[in-house]
């Protein structure tokens, strides 16, 4: 279940009802400042749990941030890794802070797991709804232990101050909710705290709504047993009404997505926006601020290579032992033993096993053309796996489905579906893909963080 509750935090006294607007929030000693995010992660691998991690780390090493915390569920059972179990985990140190998890008050970015619902066993991310209020008591527990921790380190009471006087806690400056679910945390936490919260659908319930009625492969009533799609819709506008500001990642999101939900207008917000530039009163109407941030790159793990190295050289020459310069990456390895002409081009699909990603309809249309499979070989990046009958979620579904299309359209030689990758390997693969003269490899119609890249 993907959701998430990101939060920011100030030193200072709780956050006044003046202070919910972004714009007119008061001063604050950002030297002190904290950000909490609280992530409630899908372990059938969202997209959005490697962006919020990555925001928390990047806040942590942001000046005038001092703590962020990611929450998510604490799972501790054989189907997942054992880390999904430990209560807390740090992903970035404060540099000048001590190196204490949890509620101990200490710096840097965290991941907090909290017990919600049944700890011994994964649970589909449409199974926990009924779970979410026991996560908002556990986190709300956590971020008043927290708080109060911070009061006491960053901020002691005086010297002349009584001794049974108490350190003012330092509460959230800001909450981030991500996805449907985090997005109903978020809301309640920060109705319970009074502070502003920041909502990232990354994907909306009524667009998906829409998408499946529009195939026709299922109807209202199986999209909700499925999907639980009411319920998810349900968060969605709860996120609307509670969030300041909402992060998209196009216009499209904007105008398109969110303009189907009943707790946003985009004539209206644009009308508020600029009453509120000019001072006007808005005679009571609120709508949160829609912001467009696309999603950006990390090279930080990318190993470049200069033209002296081969990079210029096609591939036969790259690949001949002979003639090779340099010793090719493992997982060029892995993927060529798949093909009886590894020479020709090649279409790159790159994604996490999803039905919505449309490998098997990508596959069909490869299967079913002869000329395309003269012209190409067809590589599926998906995931990782040891055993697909031991994958969570509809993983093992997608690549049960693959398997069997191979063998109907008798792709053998053609097709390359290697088990494993590292992130390291993500820019070698689309290096082996130029090399190729790939193709094509784009699938999804609405890839709102494309995995994949362009016609070359």
């Amino acid at each position: 279940m993907g959701s998430c509750v990101e939060r920011t935090w100030s030193s200072g006294e709780t956050p006044t009802p003046e202070a919910r607007s972004v714009k007119s929030r008061p001063n604050v000693d950002t030297s002190r400042g904290l950000a909490l995010t609280c992530l409630f992660i899908s372990l059938s691998c969202h997209g959005q749990v490697k962006y919020v991690v990555e925001l928390a780390r990047a806040l942590a090493a942001t000046a005038g941030v001092h703590r962020v915390d990611l929450l998510t569920r604490q799972i501790s059972c054989p189907d997942v890794d054992w880390t999904y179990g430990e209560p807390v985990e740090m992903l970035e140190r404060l540099s000048s802070g001590d190196d204490d998890g949890d509620e101990s008050g200490g710096g840097g970015a965290y991941i907090v797991r909290l017990p919600c619902g049944p700890r011994d066993q994964y649970i589909p991310k449409e199974e926990l709804w009924p779970h979410i209020p026991e996560f908002v008591d556990r986190a709300l527990s956590h971020v008043t232990n927290v708080a109060r921790a911070l009061g006491e380190q960053l901020q002691p009471p005086p010297s002349d101050a009584p001794a049974t006087a108490l350190a003012a806690p330092v509460w959230p400056y800001v909450i981030h909710g991500h996805y449907a679910d985090a997005a109903e945390v978020a809301a309640n936490l920060a109705s319970a705290l009074n502070v502003p919260m920041v909502m990232t659908g990354h994907s909306l319930g009524r667009n998906k709504l829409e998408q499946l009625l529009k195939l026709g492969r299922m109807h209202g009533p199986e999209i909700q047993g499925t999907y639980k799609i009411a319920r998810r819709i349900e968060a969605e506008e709860t996120g609307l009404d509670t969030a300041e500001m909402v992060v998209t990642s196009t216009k499209q999101e904007i105008e398109e997505q969110w303009g189907l939900y009943d707790g946003f207008d985009l004539m209206v917000e644009r009308k508020l926006r600029v009453r509120q530039r000019r001072g006007v009163s808005s005679l009571g109407r609120y709508m949160p601020r829609m912001a467009v941030i696309p999603p950006g790159m990390d090279f930080s793990f990318v190993d470049t290579q200069d033209t002296a190295d081969g990079d210029g050289a096609d591939l036969q020459m790259l690949i001949d032992p002979v003639k090779a310069k340099k010793a090719l990456p493992p997982i060029w390895s892995e993927i060529l033993r798949f093909f009886t002409n590894p020479h020709k081009p090649m279409i790159l699909a790159l994604s996490r096993p999803d039905p919505k990603k449309n490998i098997t309809t990508l596959l069909k249309a490869y299967g079913e053309s002869r000329k395309l499979r003269e012209l190409a070989n067809l590589t599926l990046i998906l995931g990782n796996r040891d055993d697909i009958d031991d994958m969570a979620g509809g993983g093992g579904t997608v690549l049960t489905a693959v398997l069997k299309l191979i063998d109907r359209y008798d792709l053998y030689g053609q097709v390359a579906y290697p088990k494993h990758h590292k992130q390291t390997d993500v820019p070698h693969i689309y290096r082996l893909a130029a090399k190729t003269k790939v193709v094509q490899n784009l699938k999804s119609p609405h890839p709102v963080f494309p995995s994949t890249m362009p016609k070359i």
